[in-house]
């Protein structure tokens, strides 16, 4: 037998102005310090808790739904078995919390008690620990808050990572005994209102619902599932991924390397927030990635066939789920989804052969979201995308056209790695700080920041794109008035792309038919209800100022010399290439349809008159009632000849009040209802009838009221795709700004970079002209650099370069790189002059670091890095190569970088390979691909004898030629090691120089014949190492 206390619950009380004092010392109950029930836990101790007692919560009992014990394969932690007799001897409201407990284990229950959410046992234990709540009195563990403050703490767990079900009661005191009453035999547990859990959030799928609270940050989180097939050596990989705050469905399925080069860029671009996978689907390398590169993720195993779908369960769900369903043609298939199905197919229930992957993807997808209660919120948008990786466009390299010039694909491919060694997005430890994007982003919409982020991940490499970009830059450029007008407007504009995403959830009429939020009781609805329209009036606002926006670049259409700015800013109608809707009939429609301060004011929208033609019936048929009242009053005033009145209220109303000395005229058709003195009151027929009608036209009032919010914002959702092409055309124009903004704060020199095609005379080239790094500022006395590959005085394509330890040759390389991105960006660069041809993918191996978490050493990531490049490198691509084969033993890493080099020469791509093995510079010094370059510098005191007494001075300018020493003992000298230890490591530095010489010498004396002036030569170097 288990035995365990009871809570005693509160009993359901209806919304009230006024903060009543069970309230009070409830609210007093969570939130005292002085609750004893703290008192034996001050420790940090929660052994004495009842809940930690119960034998089917001990680890070696635990078991899933389906009394399944952990070590069994198809174990489900989510679910948890609580034993029937247990159930028995609980509250009502107890048995409610643990039947949910047991089918959501894995959830935090926000567990709706009258007012408040209320917290039990392991839960609670959490919320202390993580909310800083206070336990209520009691033997159990037990916590809470008030209803208003669930999009706090639901957050703050959510943010840490914790699944929260919020469990709201769907039923009044009063419906409950109606239900009751209409069951034969009754039991205890029937006797307490409905409960359901009306929506599970964790990181990967929060909507923002006014329940919810607003979003903290602008970027995207995405919800991933992910799924494979092996197929000889490669890896086909299955995706679906979304933001779920504003809820396009994007779809991808592709074949691998054995680095899963495509998966990595994937999450690098798309950085997911929460992964879904199969269990036992995954391969040990694909589940290594998941756990070395999403190291922080939450990454969730659904179970085969029942959790996640094949592919013929996903479309036959999506088509009976009523997500796309049209009253004519039965299920009408959004134009995004259509291209992943099987075509012969006419019901659309087959996936197409190419996309079998991605559709399983999208079932597990589904039913998640499902899971969670946002499946009809989200998939009802119909916003499908086909994702495919960058360099499958670039399968077959540039491509020469019939002309000379050659093909270029539309964007640049930057993988997971570039994007991470050049600090593009975020660096190493995951930080923004100093990298590309906190420098670019001066945007001031939150839509133009996820935009920025997009460009930044896949830049142009379309030559006629990048130029329309730096045509409207400079335009805006000459423009900064009108700049400075737009961009203060933007800034007051909300996040509409997600507000979209809000007011079609809000609109959605299958949900508001059977969502469980629809039946829910919360005591704050009109606070709700008040957010719902000012979030409304906000959207309106915001589209408004849009319009204010673009007339003010239609004031310049004139003289607007940029394409992209006039698609951005001009309709149709003022101009042939314009991409931006007229808004202007629509916003005055939903400007006119409501009295907007009185609808914030009282939390419902009353239309006016024409836009909403059922309530117009209504109003109609009241008017209609309130005539035939008045004219069958007035007929009645003539037939007694006195004054006659209606009296009564309710369900009582329409009674005729008729002075006593008229009532002799009242035959048997008036039915004496009551009397006050000196006067009688009667009901006839027609009364009767009148009434009926008035209390059923009411009640339809009423009903059409209640509805009529969700129906305004639905006239607004039918519309997404004209709103949504207008926050995509504010958002170009926002990130437009913003790089004019980088350009104007740069500080020092910028220029408009110019691209060159090459043809089979001209081979790729690059020639920056006192090149600076994008994210160092000018005041911090940075020193500026030139850098020229294949063209002018380098007609090479790989530069060698080398220099003093901490000279400035990774932050070159990084530099190079960096303004390479922004080029393509069409964004202002800053030095003094920049040439380029167009670059079709940039490669890195920069810095040194393992990967613990996949079981890769340094040496092994740099060569796994440097294999990716040799693998996908075309004579279009930039390769960027710090100090290749540091992580082993000397000889094996200058063969391993002398054969990397003389590769990347053969490829003829644009290359830095940065040094310090002084016989590689001698091995390539007369390469006809290889140009010797250094980051110069300055020694003083130099003595042969004893290093530790000079002095290096970094001139950090890149110079031509190679640097005769690495200078490794100054770093030693300026890390802090000791004189002594520098000495000692010289003499030993010295002695294996020699040592090497004297081998090489040898080897060149007996390797082969040698004439006398060889002979010569070589006793002269003997002289100098003896």
């Amino acid at each position: 037998m288990y035995i365990f206390a009871e809570f005693s619950f509160e009993a359901f009380n209806p919304p009230s102005k006024e903060v009543k004092d069970g309230t009070k010392a409830k609210l007093a109950l969570f939130s005292s310090k002085e609750n004893t029930a703290t008192k034996p836990f001050e420790n940090g101790s929660t052994e004495a808790w009842p809940h930690l007692r119960l034998d089917f919560l001990k680890p070696s009992k635990i078991r899933d739904a389906q009394r399944r014990s952990p070590d069994d394969p198809d174990y489900n932690p989510k679910t948890l078995y609580v034993p029937e007799e247990f159930k028995k001897n609980l509250t009502p409201a107890l048995r409610q919390w643990w039947e949910m407990k047991s089918q959501h284990f894995d959830c935090v229950l926000f567990f709706k008690v009258g007012k408040f959410y209320e917290l039990y046992h392991m839960d609670a234990v959490i919320s202390v620990n993580e909310l800083q709540l206070q336990y209520m009195k009691g033997d159990n563990a037990h916590s809470g808050f008030p209803e208003i403050a669930y999009g706090r703490f639901s957050s703050a767990l959510i943010e840490k990572g914790y699944k929260v079900a919020r469990v709201e009661q769907t039923e009044t005191p009063e419906m409950m005994e109606e239900r009751c009453r209409g069951k034969g035999k009754v039991t205890k547990f029937d006797k307490v209102v409905k409960r359901e859990i009306c929506q599970i959030t964790t990181k990967g799928t929060r909507v923002f619902s006014v329940i919810d609270g607003d979003a903290s940050t602008a970027e995207s989180s995405y919800l991933f599932a992910v799924t494979e097939k092996s197929t000889g050596n490669s890896i086909s990989y299955g995706v679906c991924f979304t933001d779920t705050s504003i809820g396009v469905f994007h779809l991808g399925q592709f074949v691998d390397d054995r680095h899963c080069s495509r998966l990595r860029t994937l999450f690098a671009h798309h950085p997911p927030v929460q992964v879904l996978y199969e269990r036992r689907a995954l391969s040990e390398k694909t589940f290594q990635l998941l756990n070395s590169s999403l190291a922080s993720v939450i990454k969730e195993p659904l179970a085969p066939e029942i959790e996640f779908w094949n592919s013929n369960k996903t479309l036959t769900t999506l088509a009976e789920g009523n997500y796309f369903s049209s009253q004519s043609s039965g299920v009408n298939w959004p134009e995004g989804l259509k291209q992943f199905l099987n075509e012969a197919d006419t019901l659309g229930l087959t996936a197409h052969e190419d996309y079998d992957l991605a559709v399983r993807a999208l079932g597990a997808c589904t039913w998640y979201l499902k899971d969670c209660y946002l499946d009809q919120q989200l998939l009802s948008m119909g916003r499908f995308e086909l994702y495919q990786p960058q360099d499958l466009l670039e399968a077959e390299g540039p491509i020469m056209n019939s002309g000379s010039k050659p093909a270029f694909s539309k964007h640049m491919v930057l993988d997971g790695i570039t994007l991470c060694n050049l600090d593009i997005i975020e660096d190493h430890s995951r930080e923004r700080d100093g990298t590309l994007l906190q420098r670019l982003d001066l945007c001031c919409t939150p839509f133009g920041k996820r935009l920025l982020r997009q460009w930044l991940c896949s830049p142009l490499c379309d030559v006629d794109g990048i130029r329309s970009r730096q045509d409207a830059i400079t335009w805006l450029l000459q423009h900064p008035m009108l700049v400075s007008e737009a961009r203060g407007l933007l800034t007051q504009l909300p996040d509409l792309e997600r507000l979209l995403s809000k007011i079609h959830a809000q609109g959605n009429a299958s949900r508001s038919k059977t969502h469980p939020d629809s039946r829910a009781i919360f005591f704050e609805d009109r606070i709700y209800s008040k957010k719902k329209i000012l979030e409304f009036i906000s959207t309106l606002t915001g589209f408004k100022s849009a319009e204010k926006i673009a007339s003010l670049f239609q004031g310049e259409l004139a003289t607007m010399s940029s394409k992209l700015l006039v698609q951005c800013t001009c309709n149709k109608q003022q101009n042939a290439t314009g991409k931006l809707p007229d808004l202007a009939d629509s916003l005055h429609f939903f400007e006119t349809a409501f009295d907007h301060e009185k609808a914030k004011e009282v939390g419902r929208i009353n239309p006016s008159k024409g836009v909403d033609p059922e309530y117009d019936s209504v109003l109609e048929e009241l008017q209609r009632l309130k005539q035939e009242l008045d004219e069958y009053l007035n007929s009645q005033r003539k037939y007694f000849g006195c004054k006659v009145t209606y009296c009564g209220s309710d369900r009582k109303r329409f009674q005729l009040e008729v002075p006593d000395a008229c009532t002799k005229k009242a035959g048997k058709e008036y039915e004496l209802q009551g009397q006050r003195k000196g006067f009688k009151k009667y009901w006839t027929s027609e009364t009767k009838e009148l009434l009926s009608r008035q209390i059923a036209a009411e009640k339809q009032e009423k009903s059409v009221l209640k509805d009529l919010n969700r129906r305004i914002f639905a006239k607004f959702s039918a519309d997404y795709e004209v709103w949504n092409t207008a926050v995509q055309c504010l958002s170009v124009l926002d990130v437009l700004m913003s790089l004019v903004e980088y350009a104007r704060s740069e500080g020092g020199e910028t220029c408009i970079p110019q691209f060159v095609l090459p043809s089979e005379e001209m081979k790729p080239s690059l020639n920056i002209t006192d090149g600076r790094h994008p994210c160092v500022s000018c005041a911090d006395g940075f020193i500026p650099n030139d850098t020229v590959i294949g063209c002018g005085e380098n007609k090479t394509n790989v530069v060698l370069v080398t220099g003093p330890n901490m000279g400035g040759k990774s932050t070159l390389m990084r530099q190079v790189g960096l303004l390479v991105v922004m080029a393509h960006m069409g964004c202002h660069v800053p030095a003094s002059s920049c040439e380029l041809s167009p670059v079709d993918r940039v490669f890195t191996r920069l810095g040194a670091r393992d990967d613990i978490m996949a079981g890769e050493s340094t040496f092994y990531v740099e060569l796994s890095e440097t294999a990716s490049v040799l693998h996908h490198a075309t004579k279009h691509s930039l390769v960027l190569v710090d100090e290749l084969g540091r992580g082993t033993s000397t000889f094996d890493g200058t063969a391993i970088a002398a054969a990397v080099v003389k590769e990347l020469g053969n490829l003829e791509c644009r290359t830095l390979f940065s040094t310090h093995y002084h016989t590689l510079v001698e091995d390539f010094r007369h390469s006809p691909h290889v140009t010797l370059g250094h980051m110069a510098c300055m020694v003083e005191n130099e003595n042969e004898d004893d290093p530790s007494q000079e002095t290096v001075t970094f001139l950090y300018k890149f110079a031509s030629g190679a640097c005769p020493k690495s200078y490794g003992f100054n770093a030693a000298r300026l890390a802090g090691i000791s004189s002594n230890i520098i000495r000692v490591g010289y003499n030993k530095a010295v002695q294996l120089e020699k040592e090497g010489e004297r081998r090489k010498l040898f080897q060149h004396l007996f390797g082969k014949r040698q004439n006398s002036s060889d002979i010569a030569a070589l006793i002269e170097r003997i002289q100098t190492v003896l």
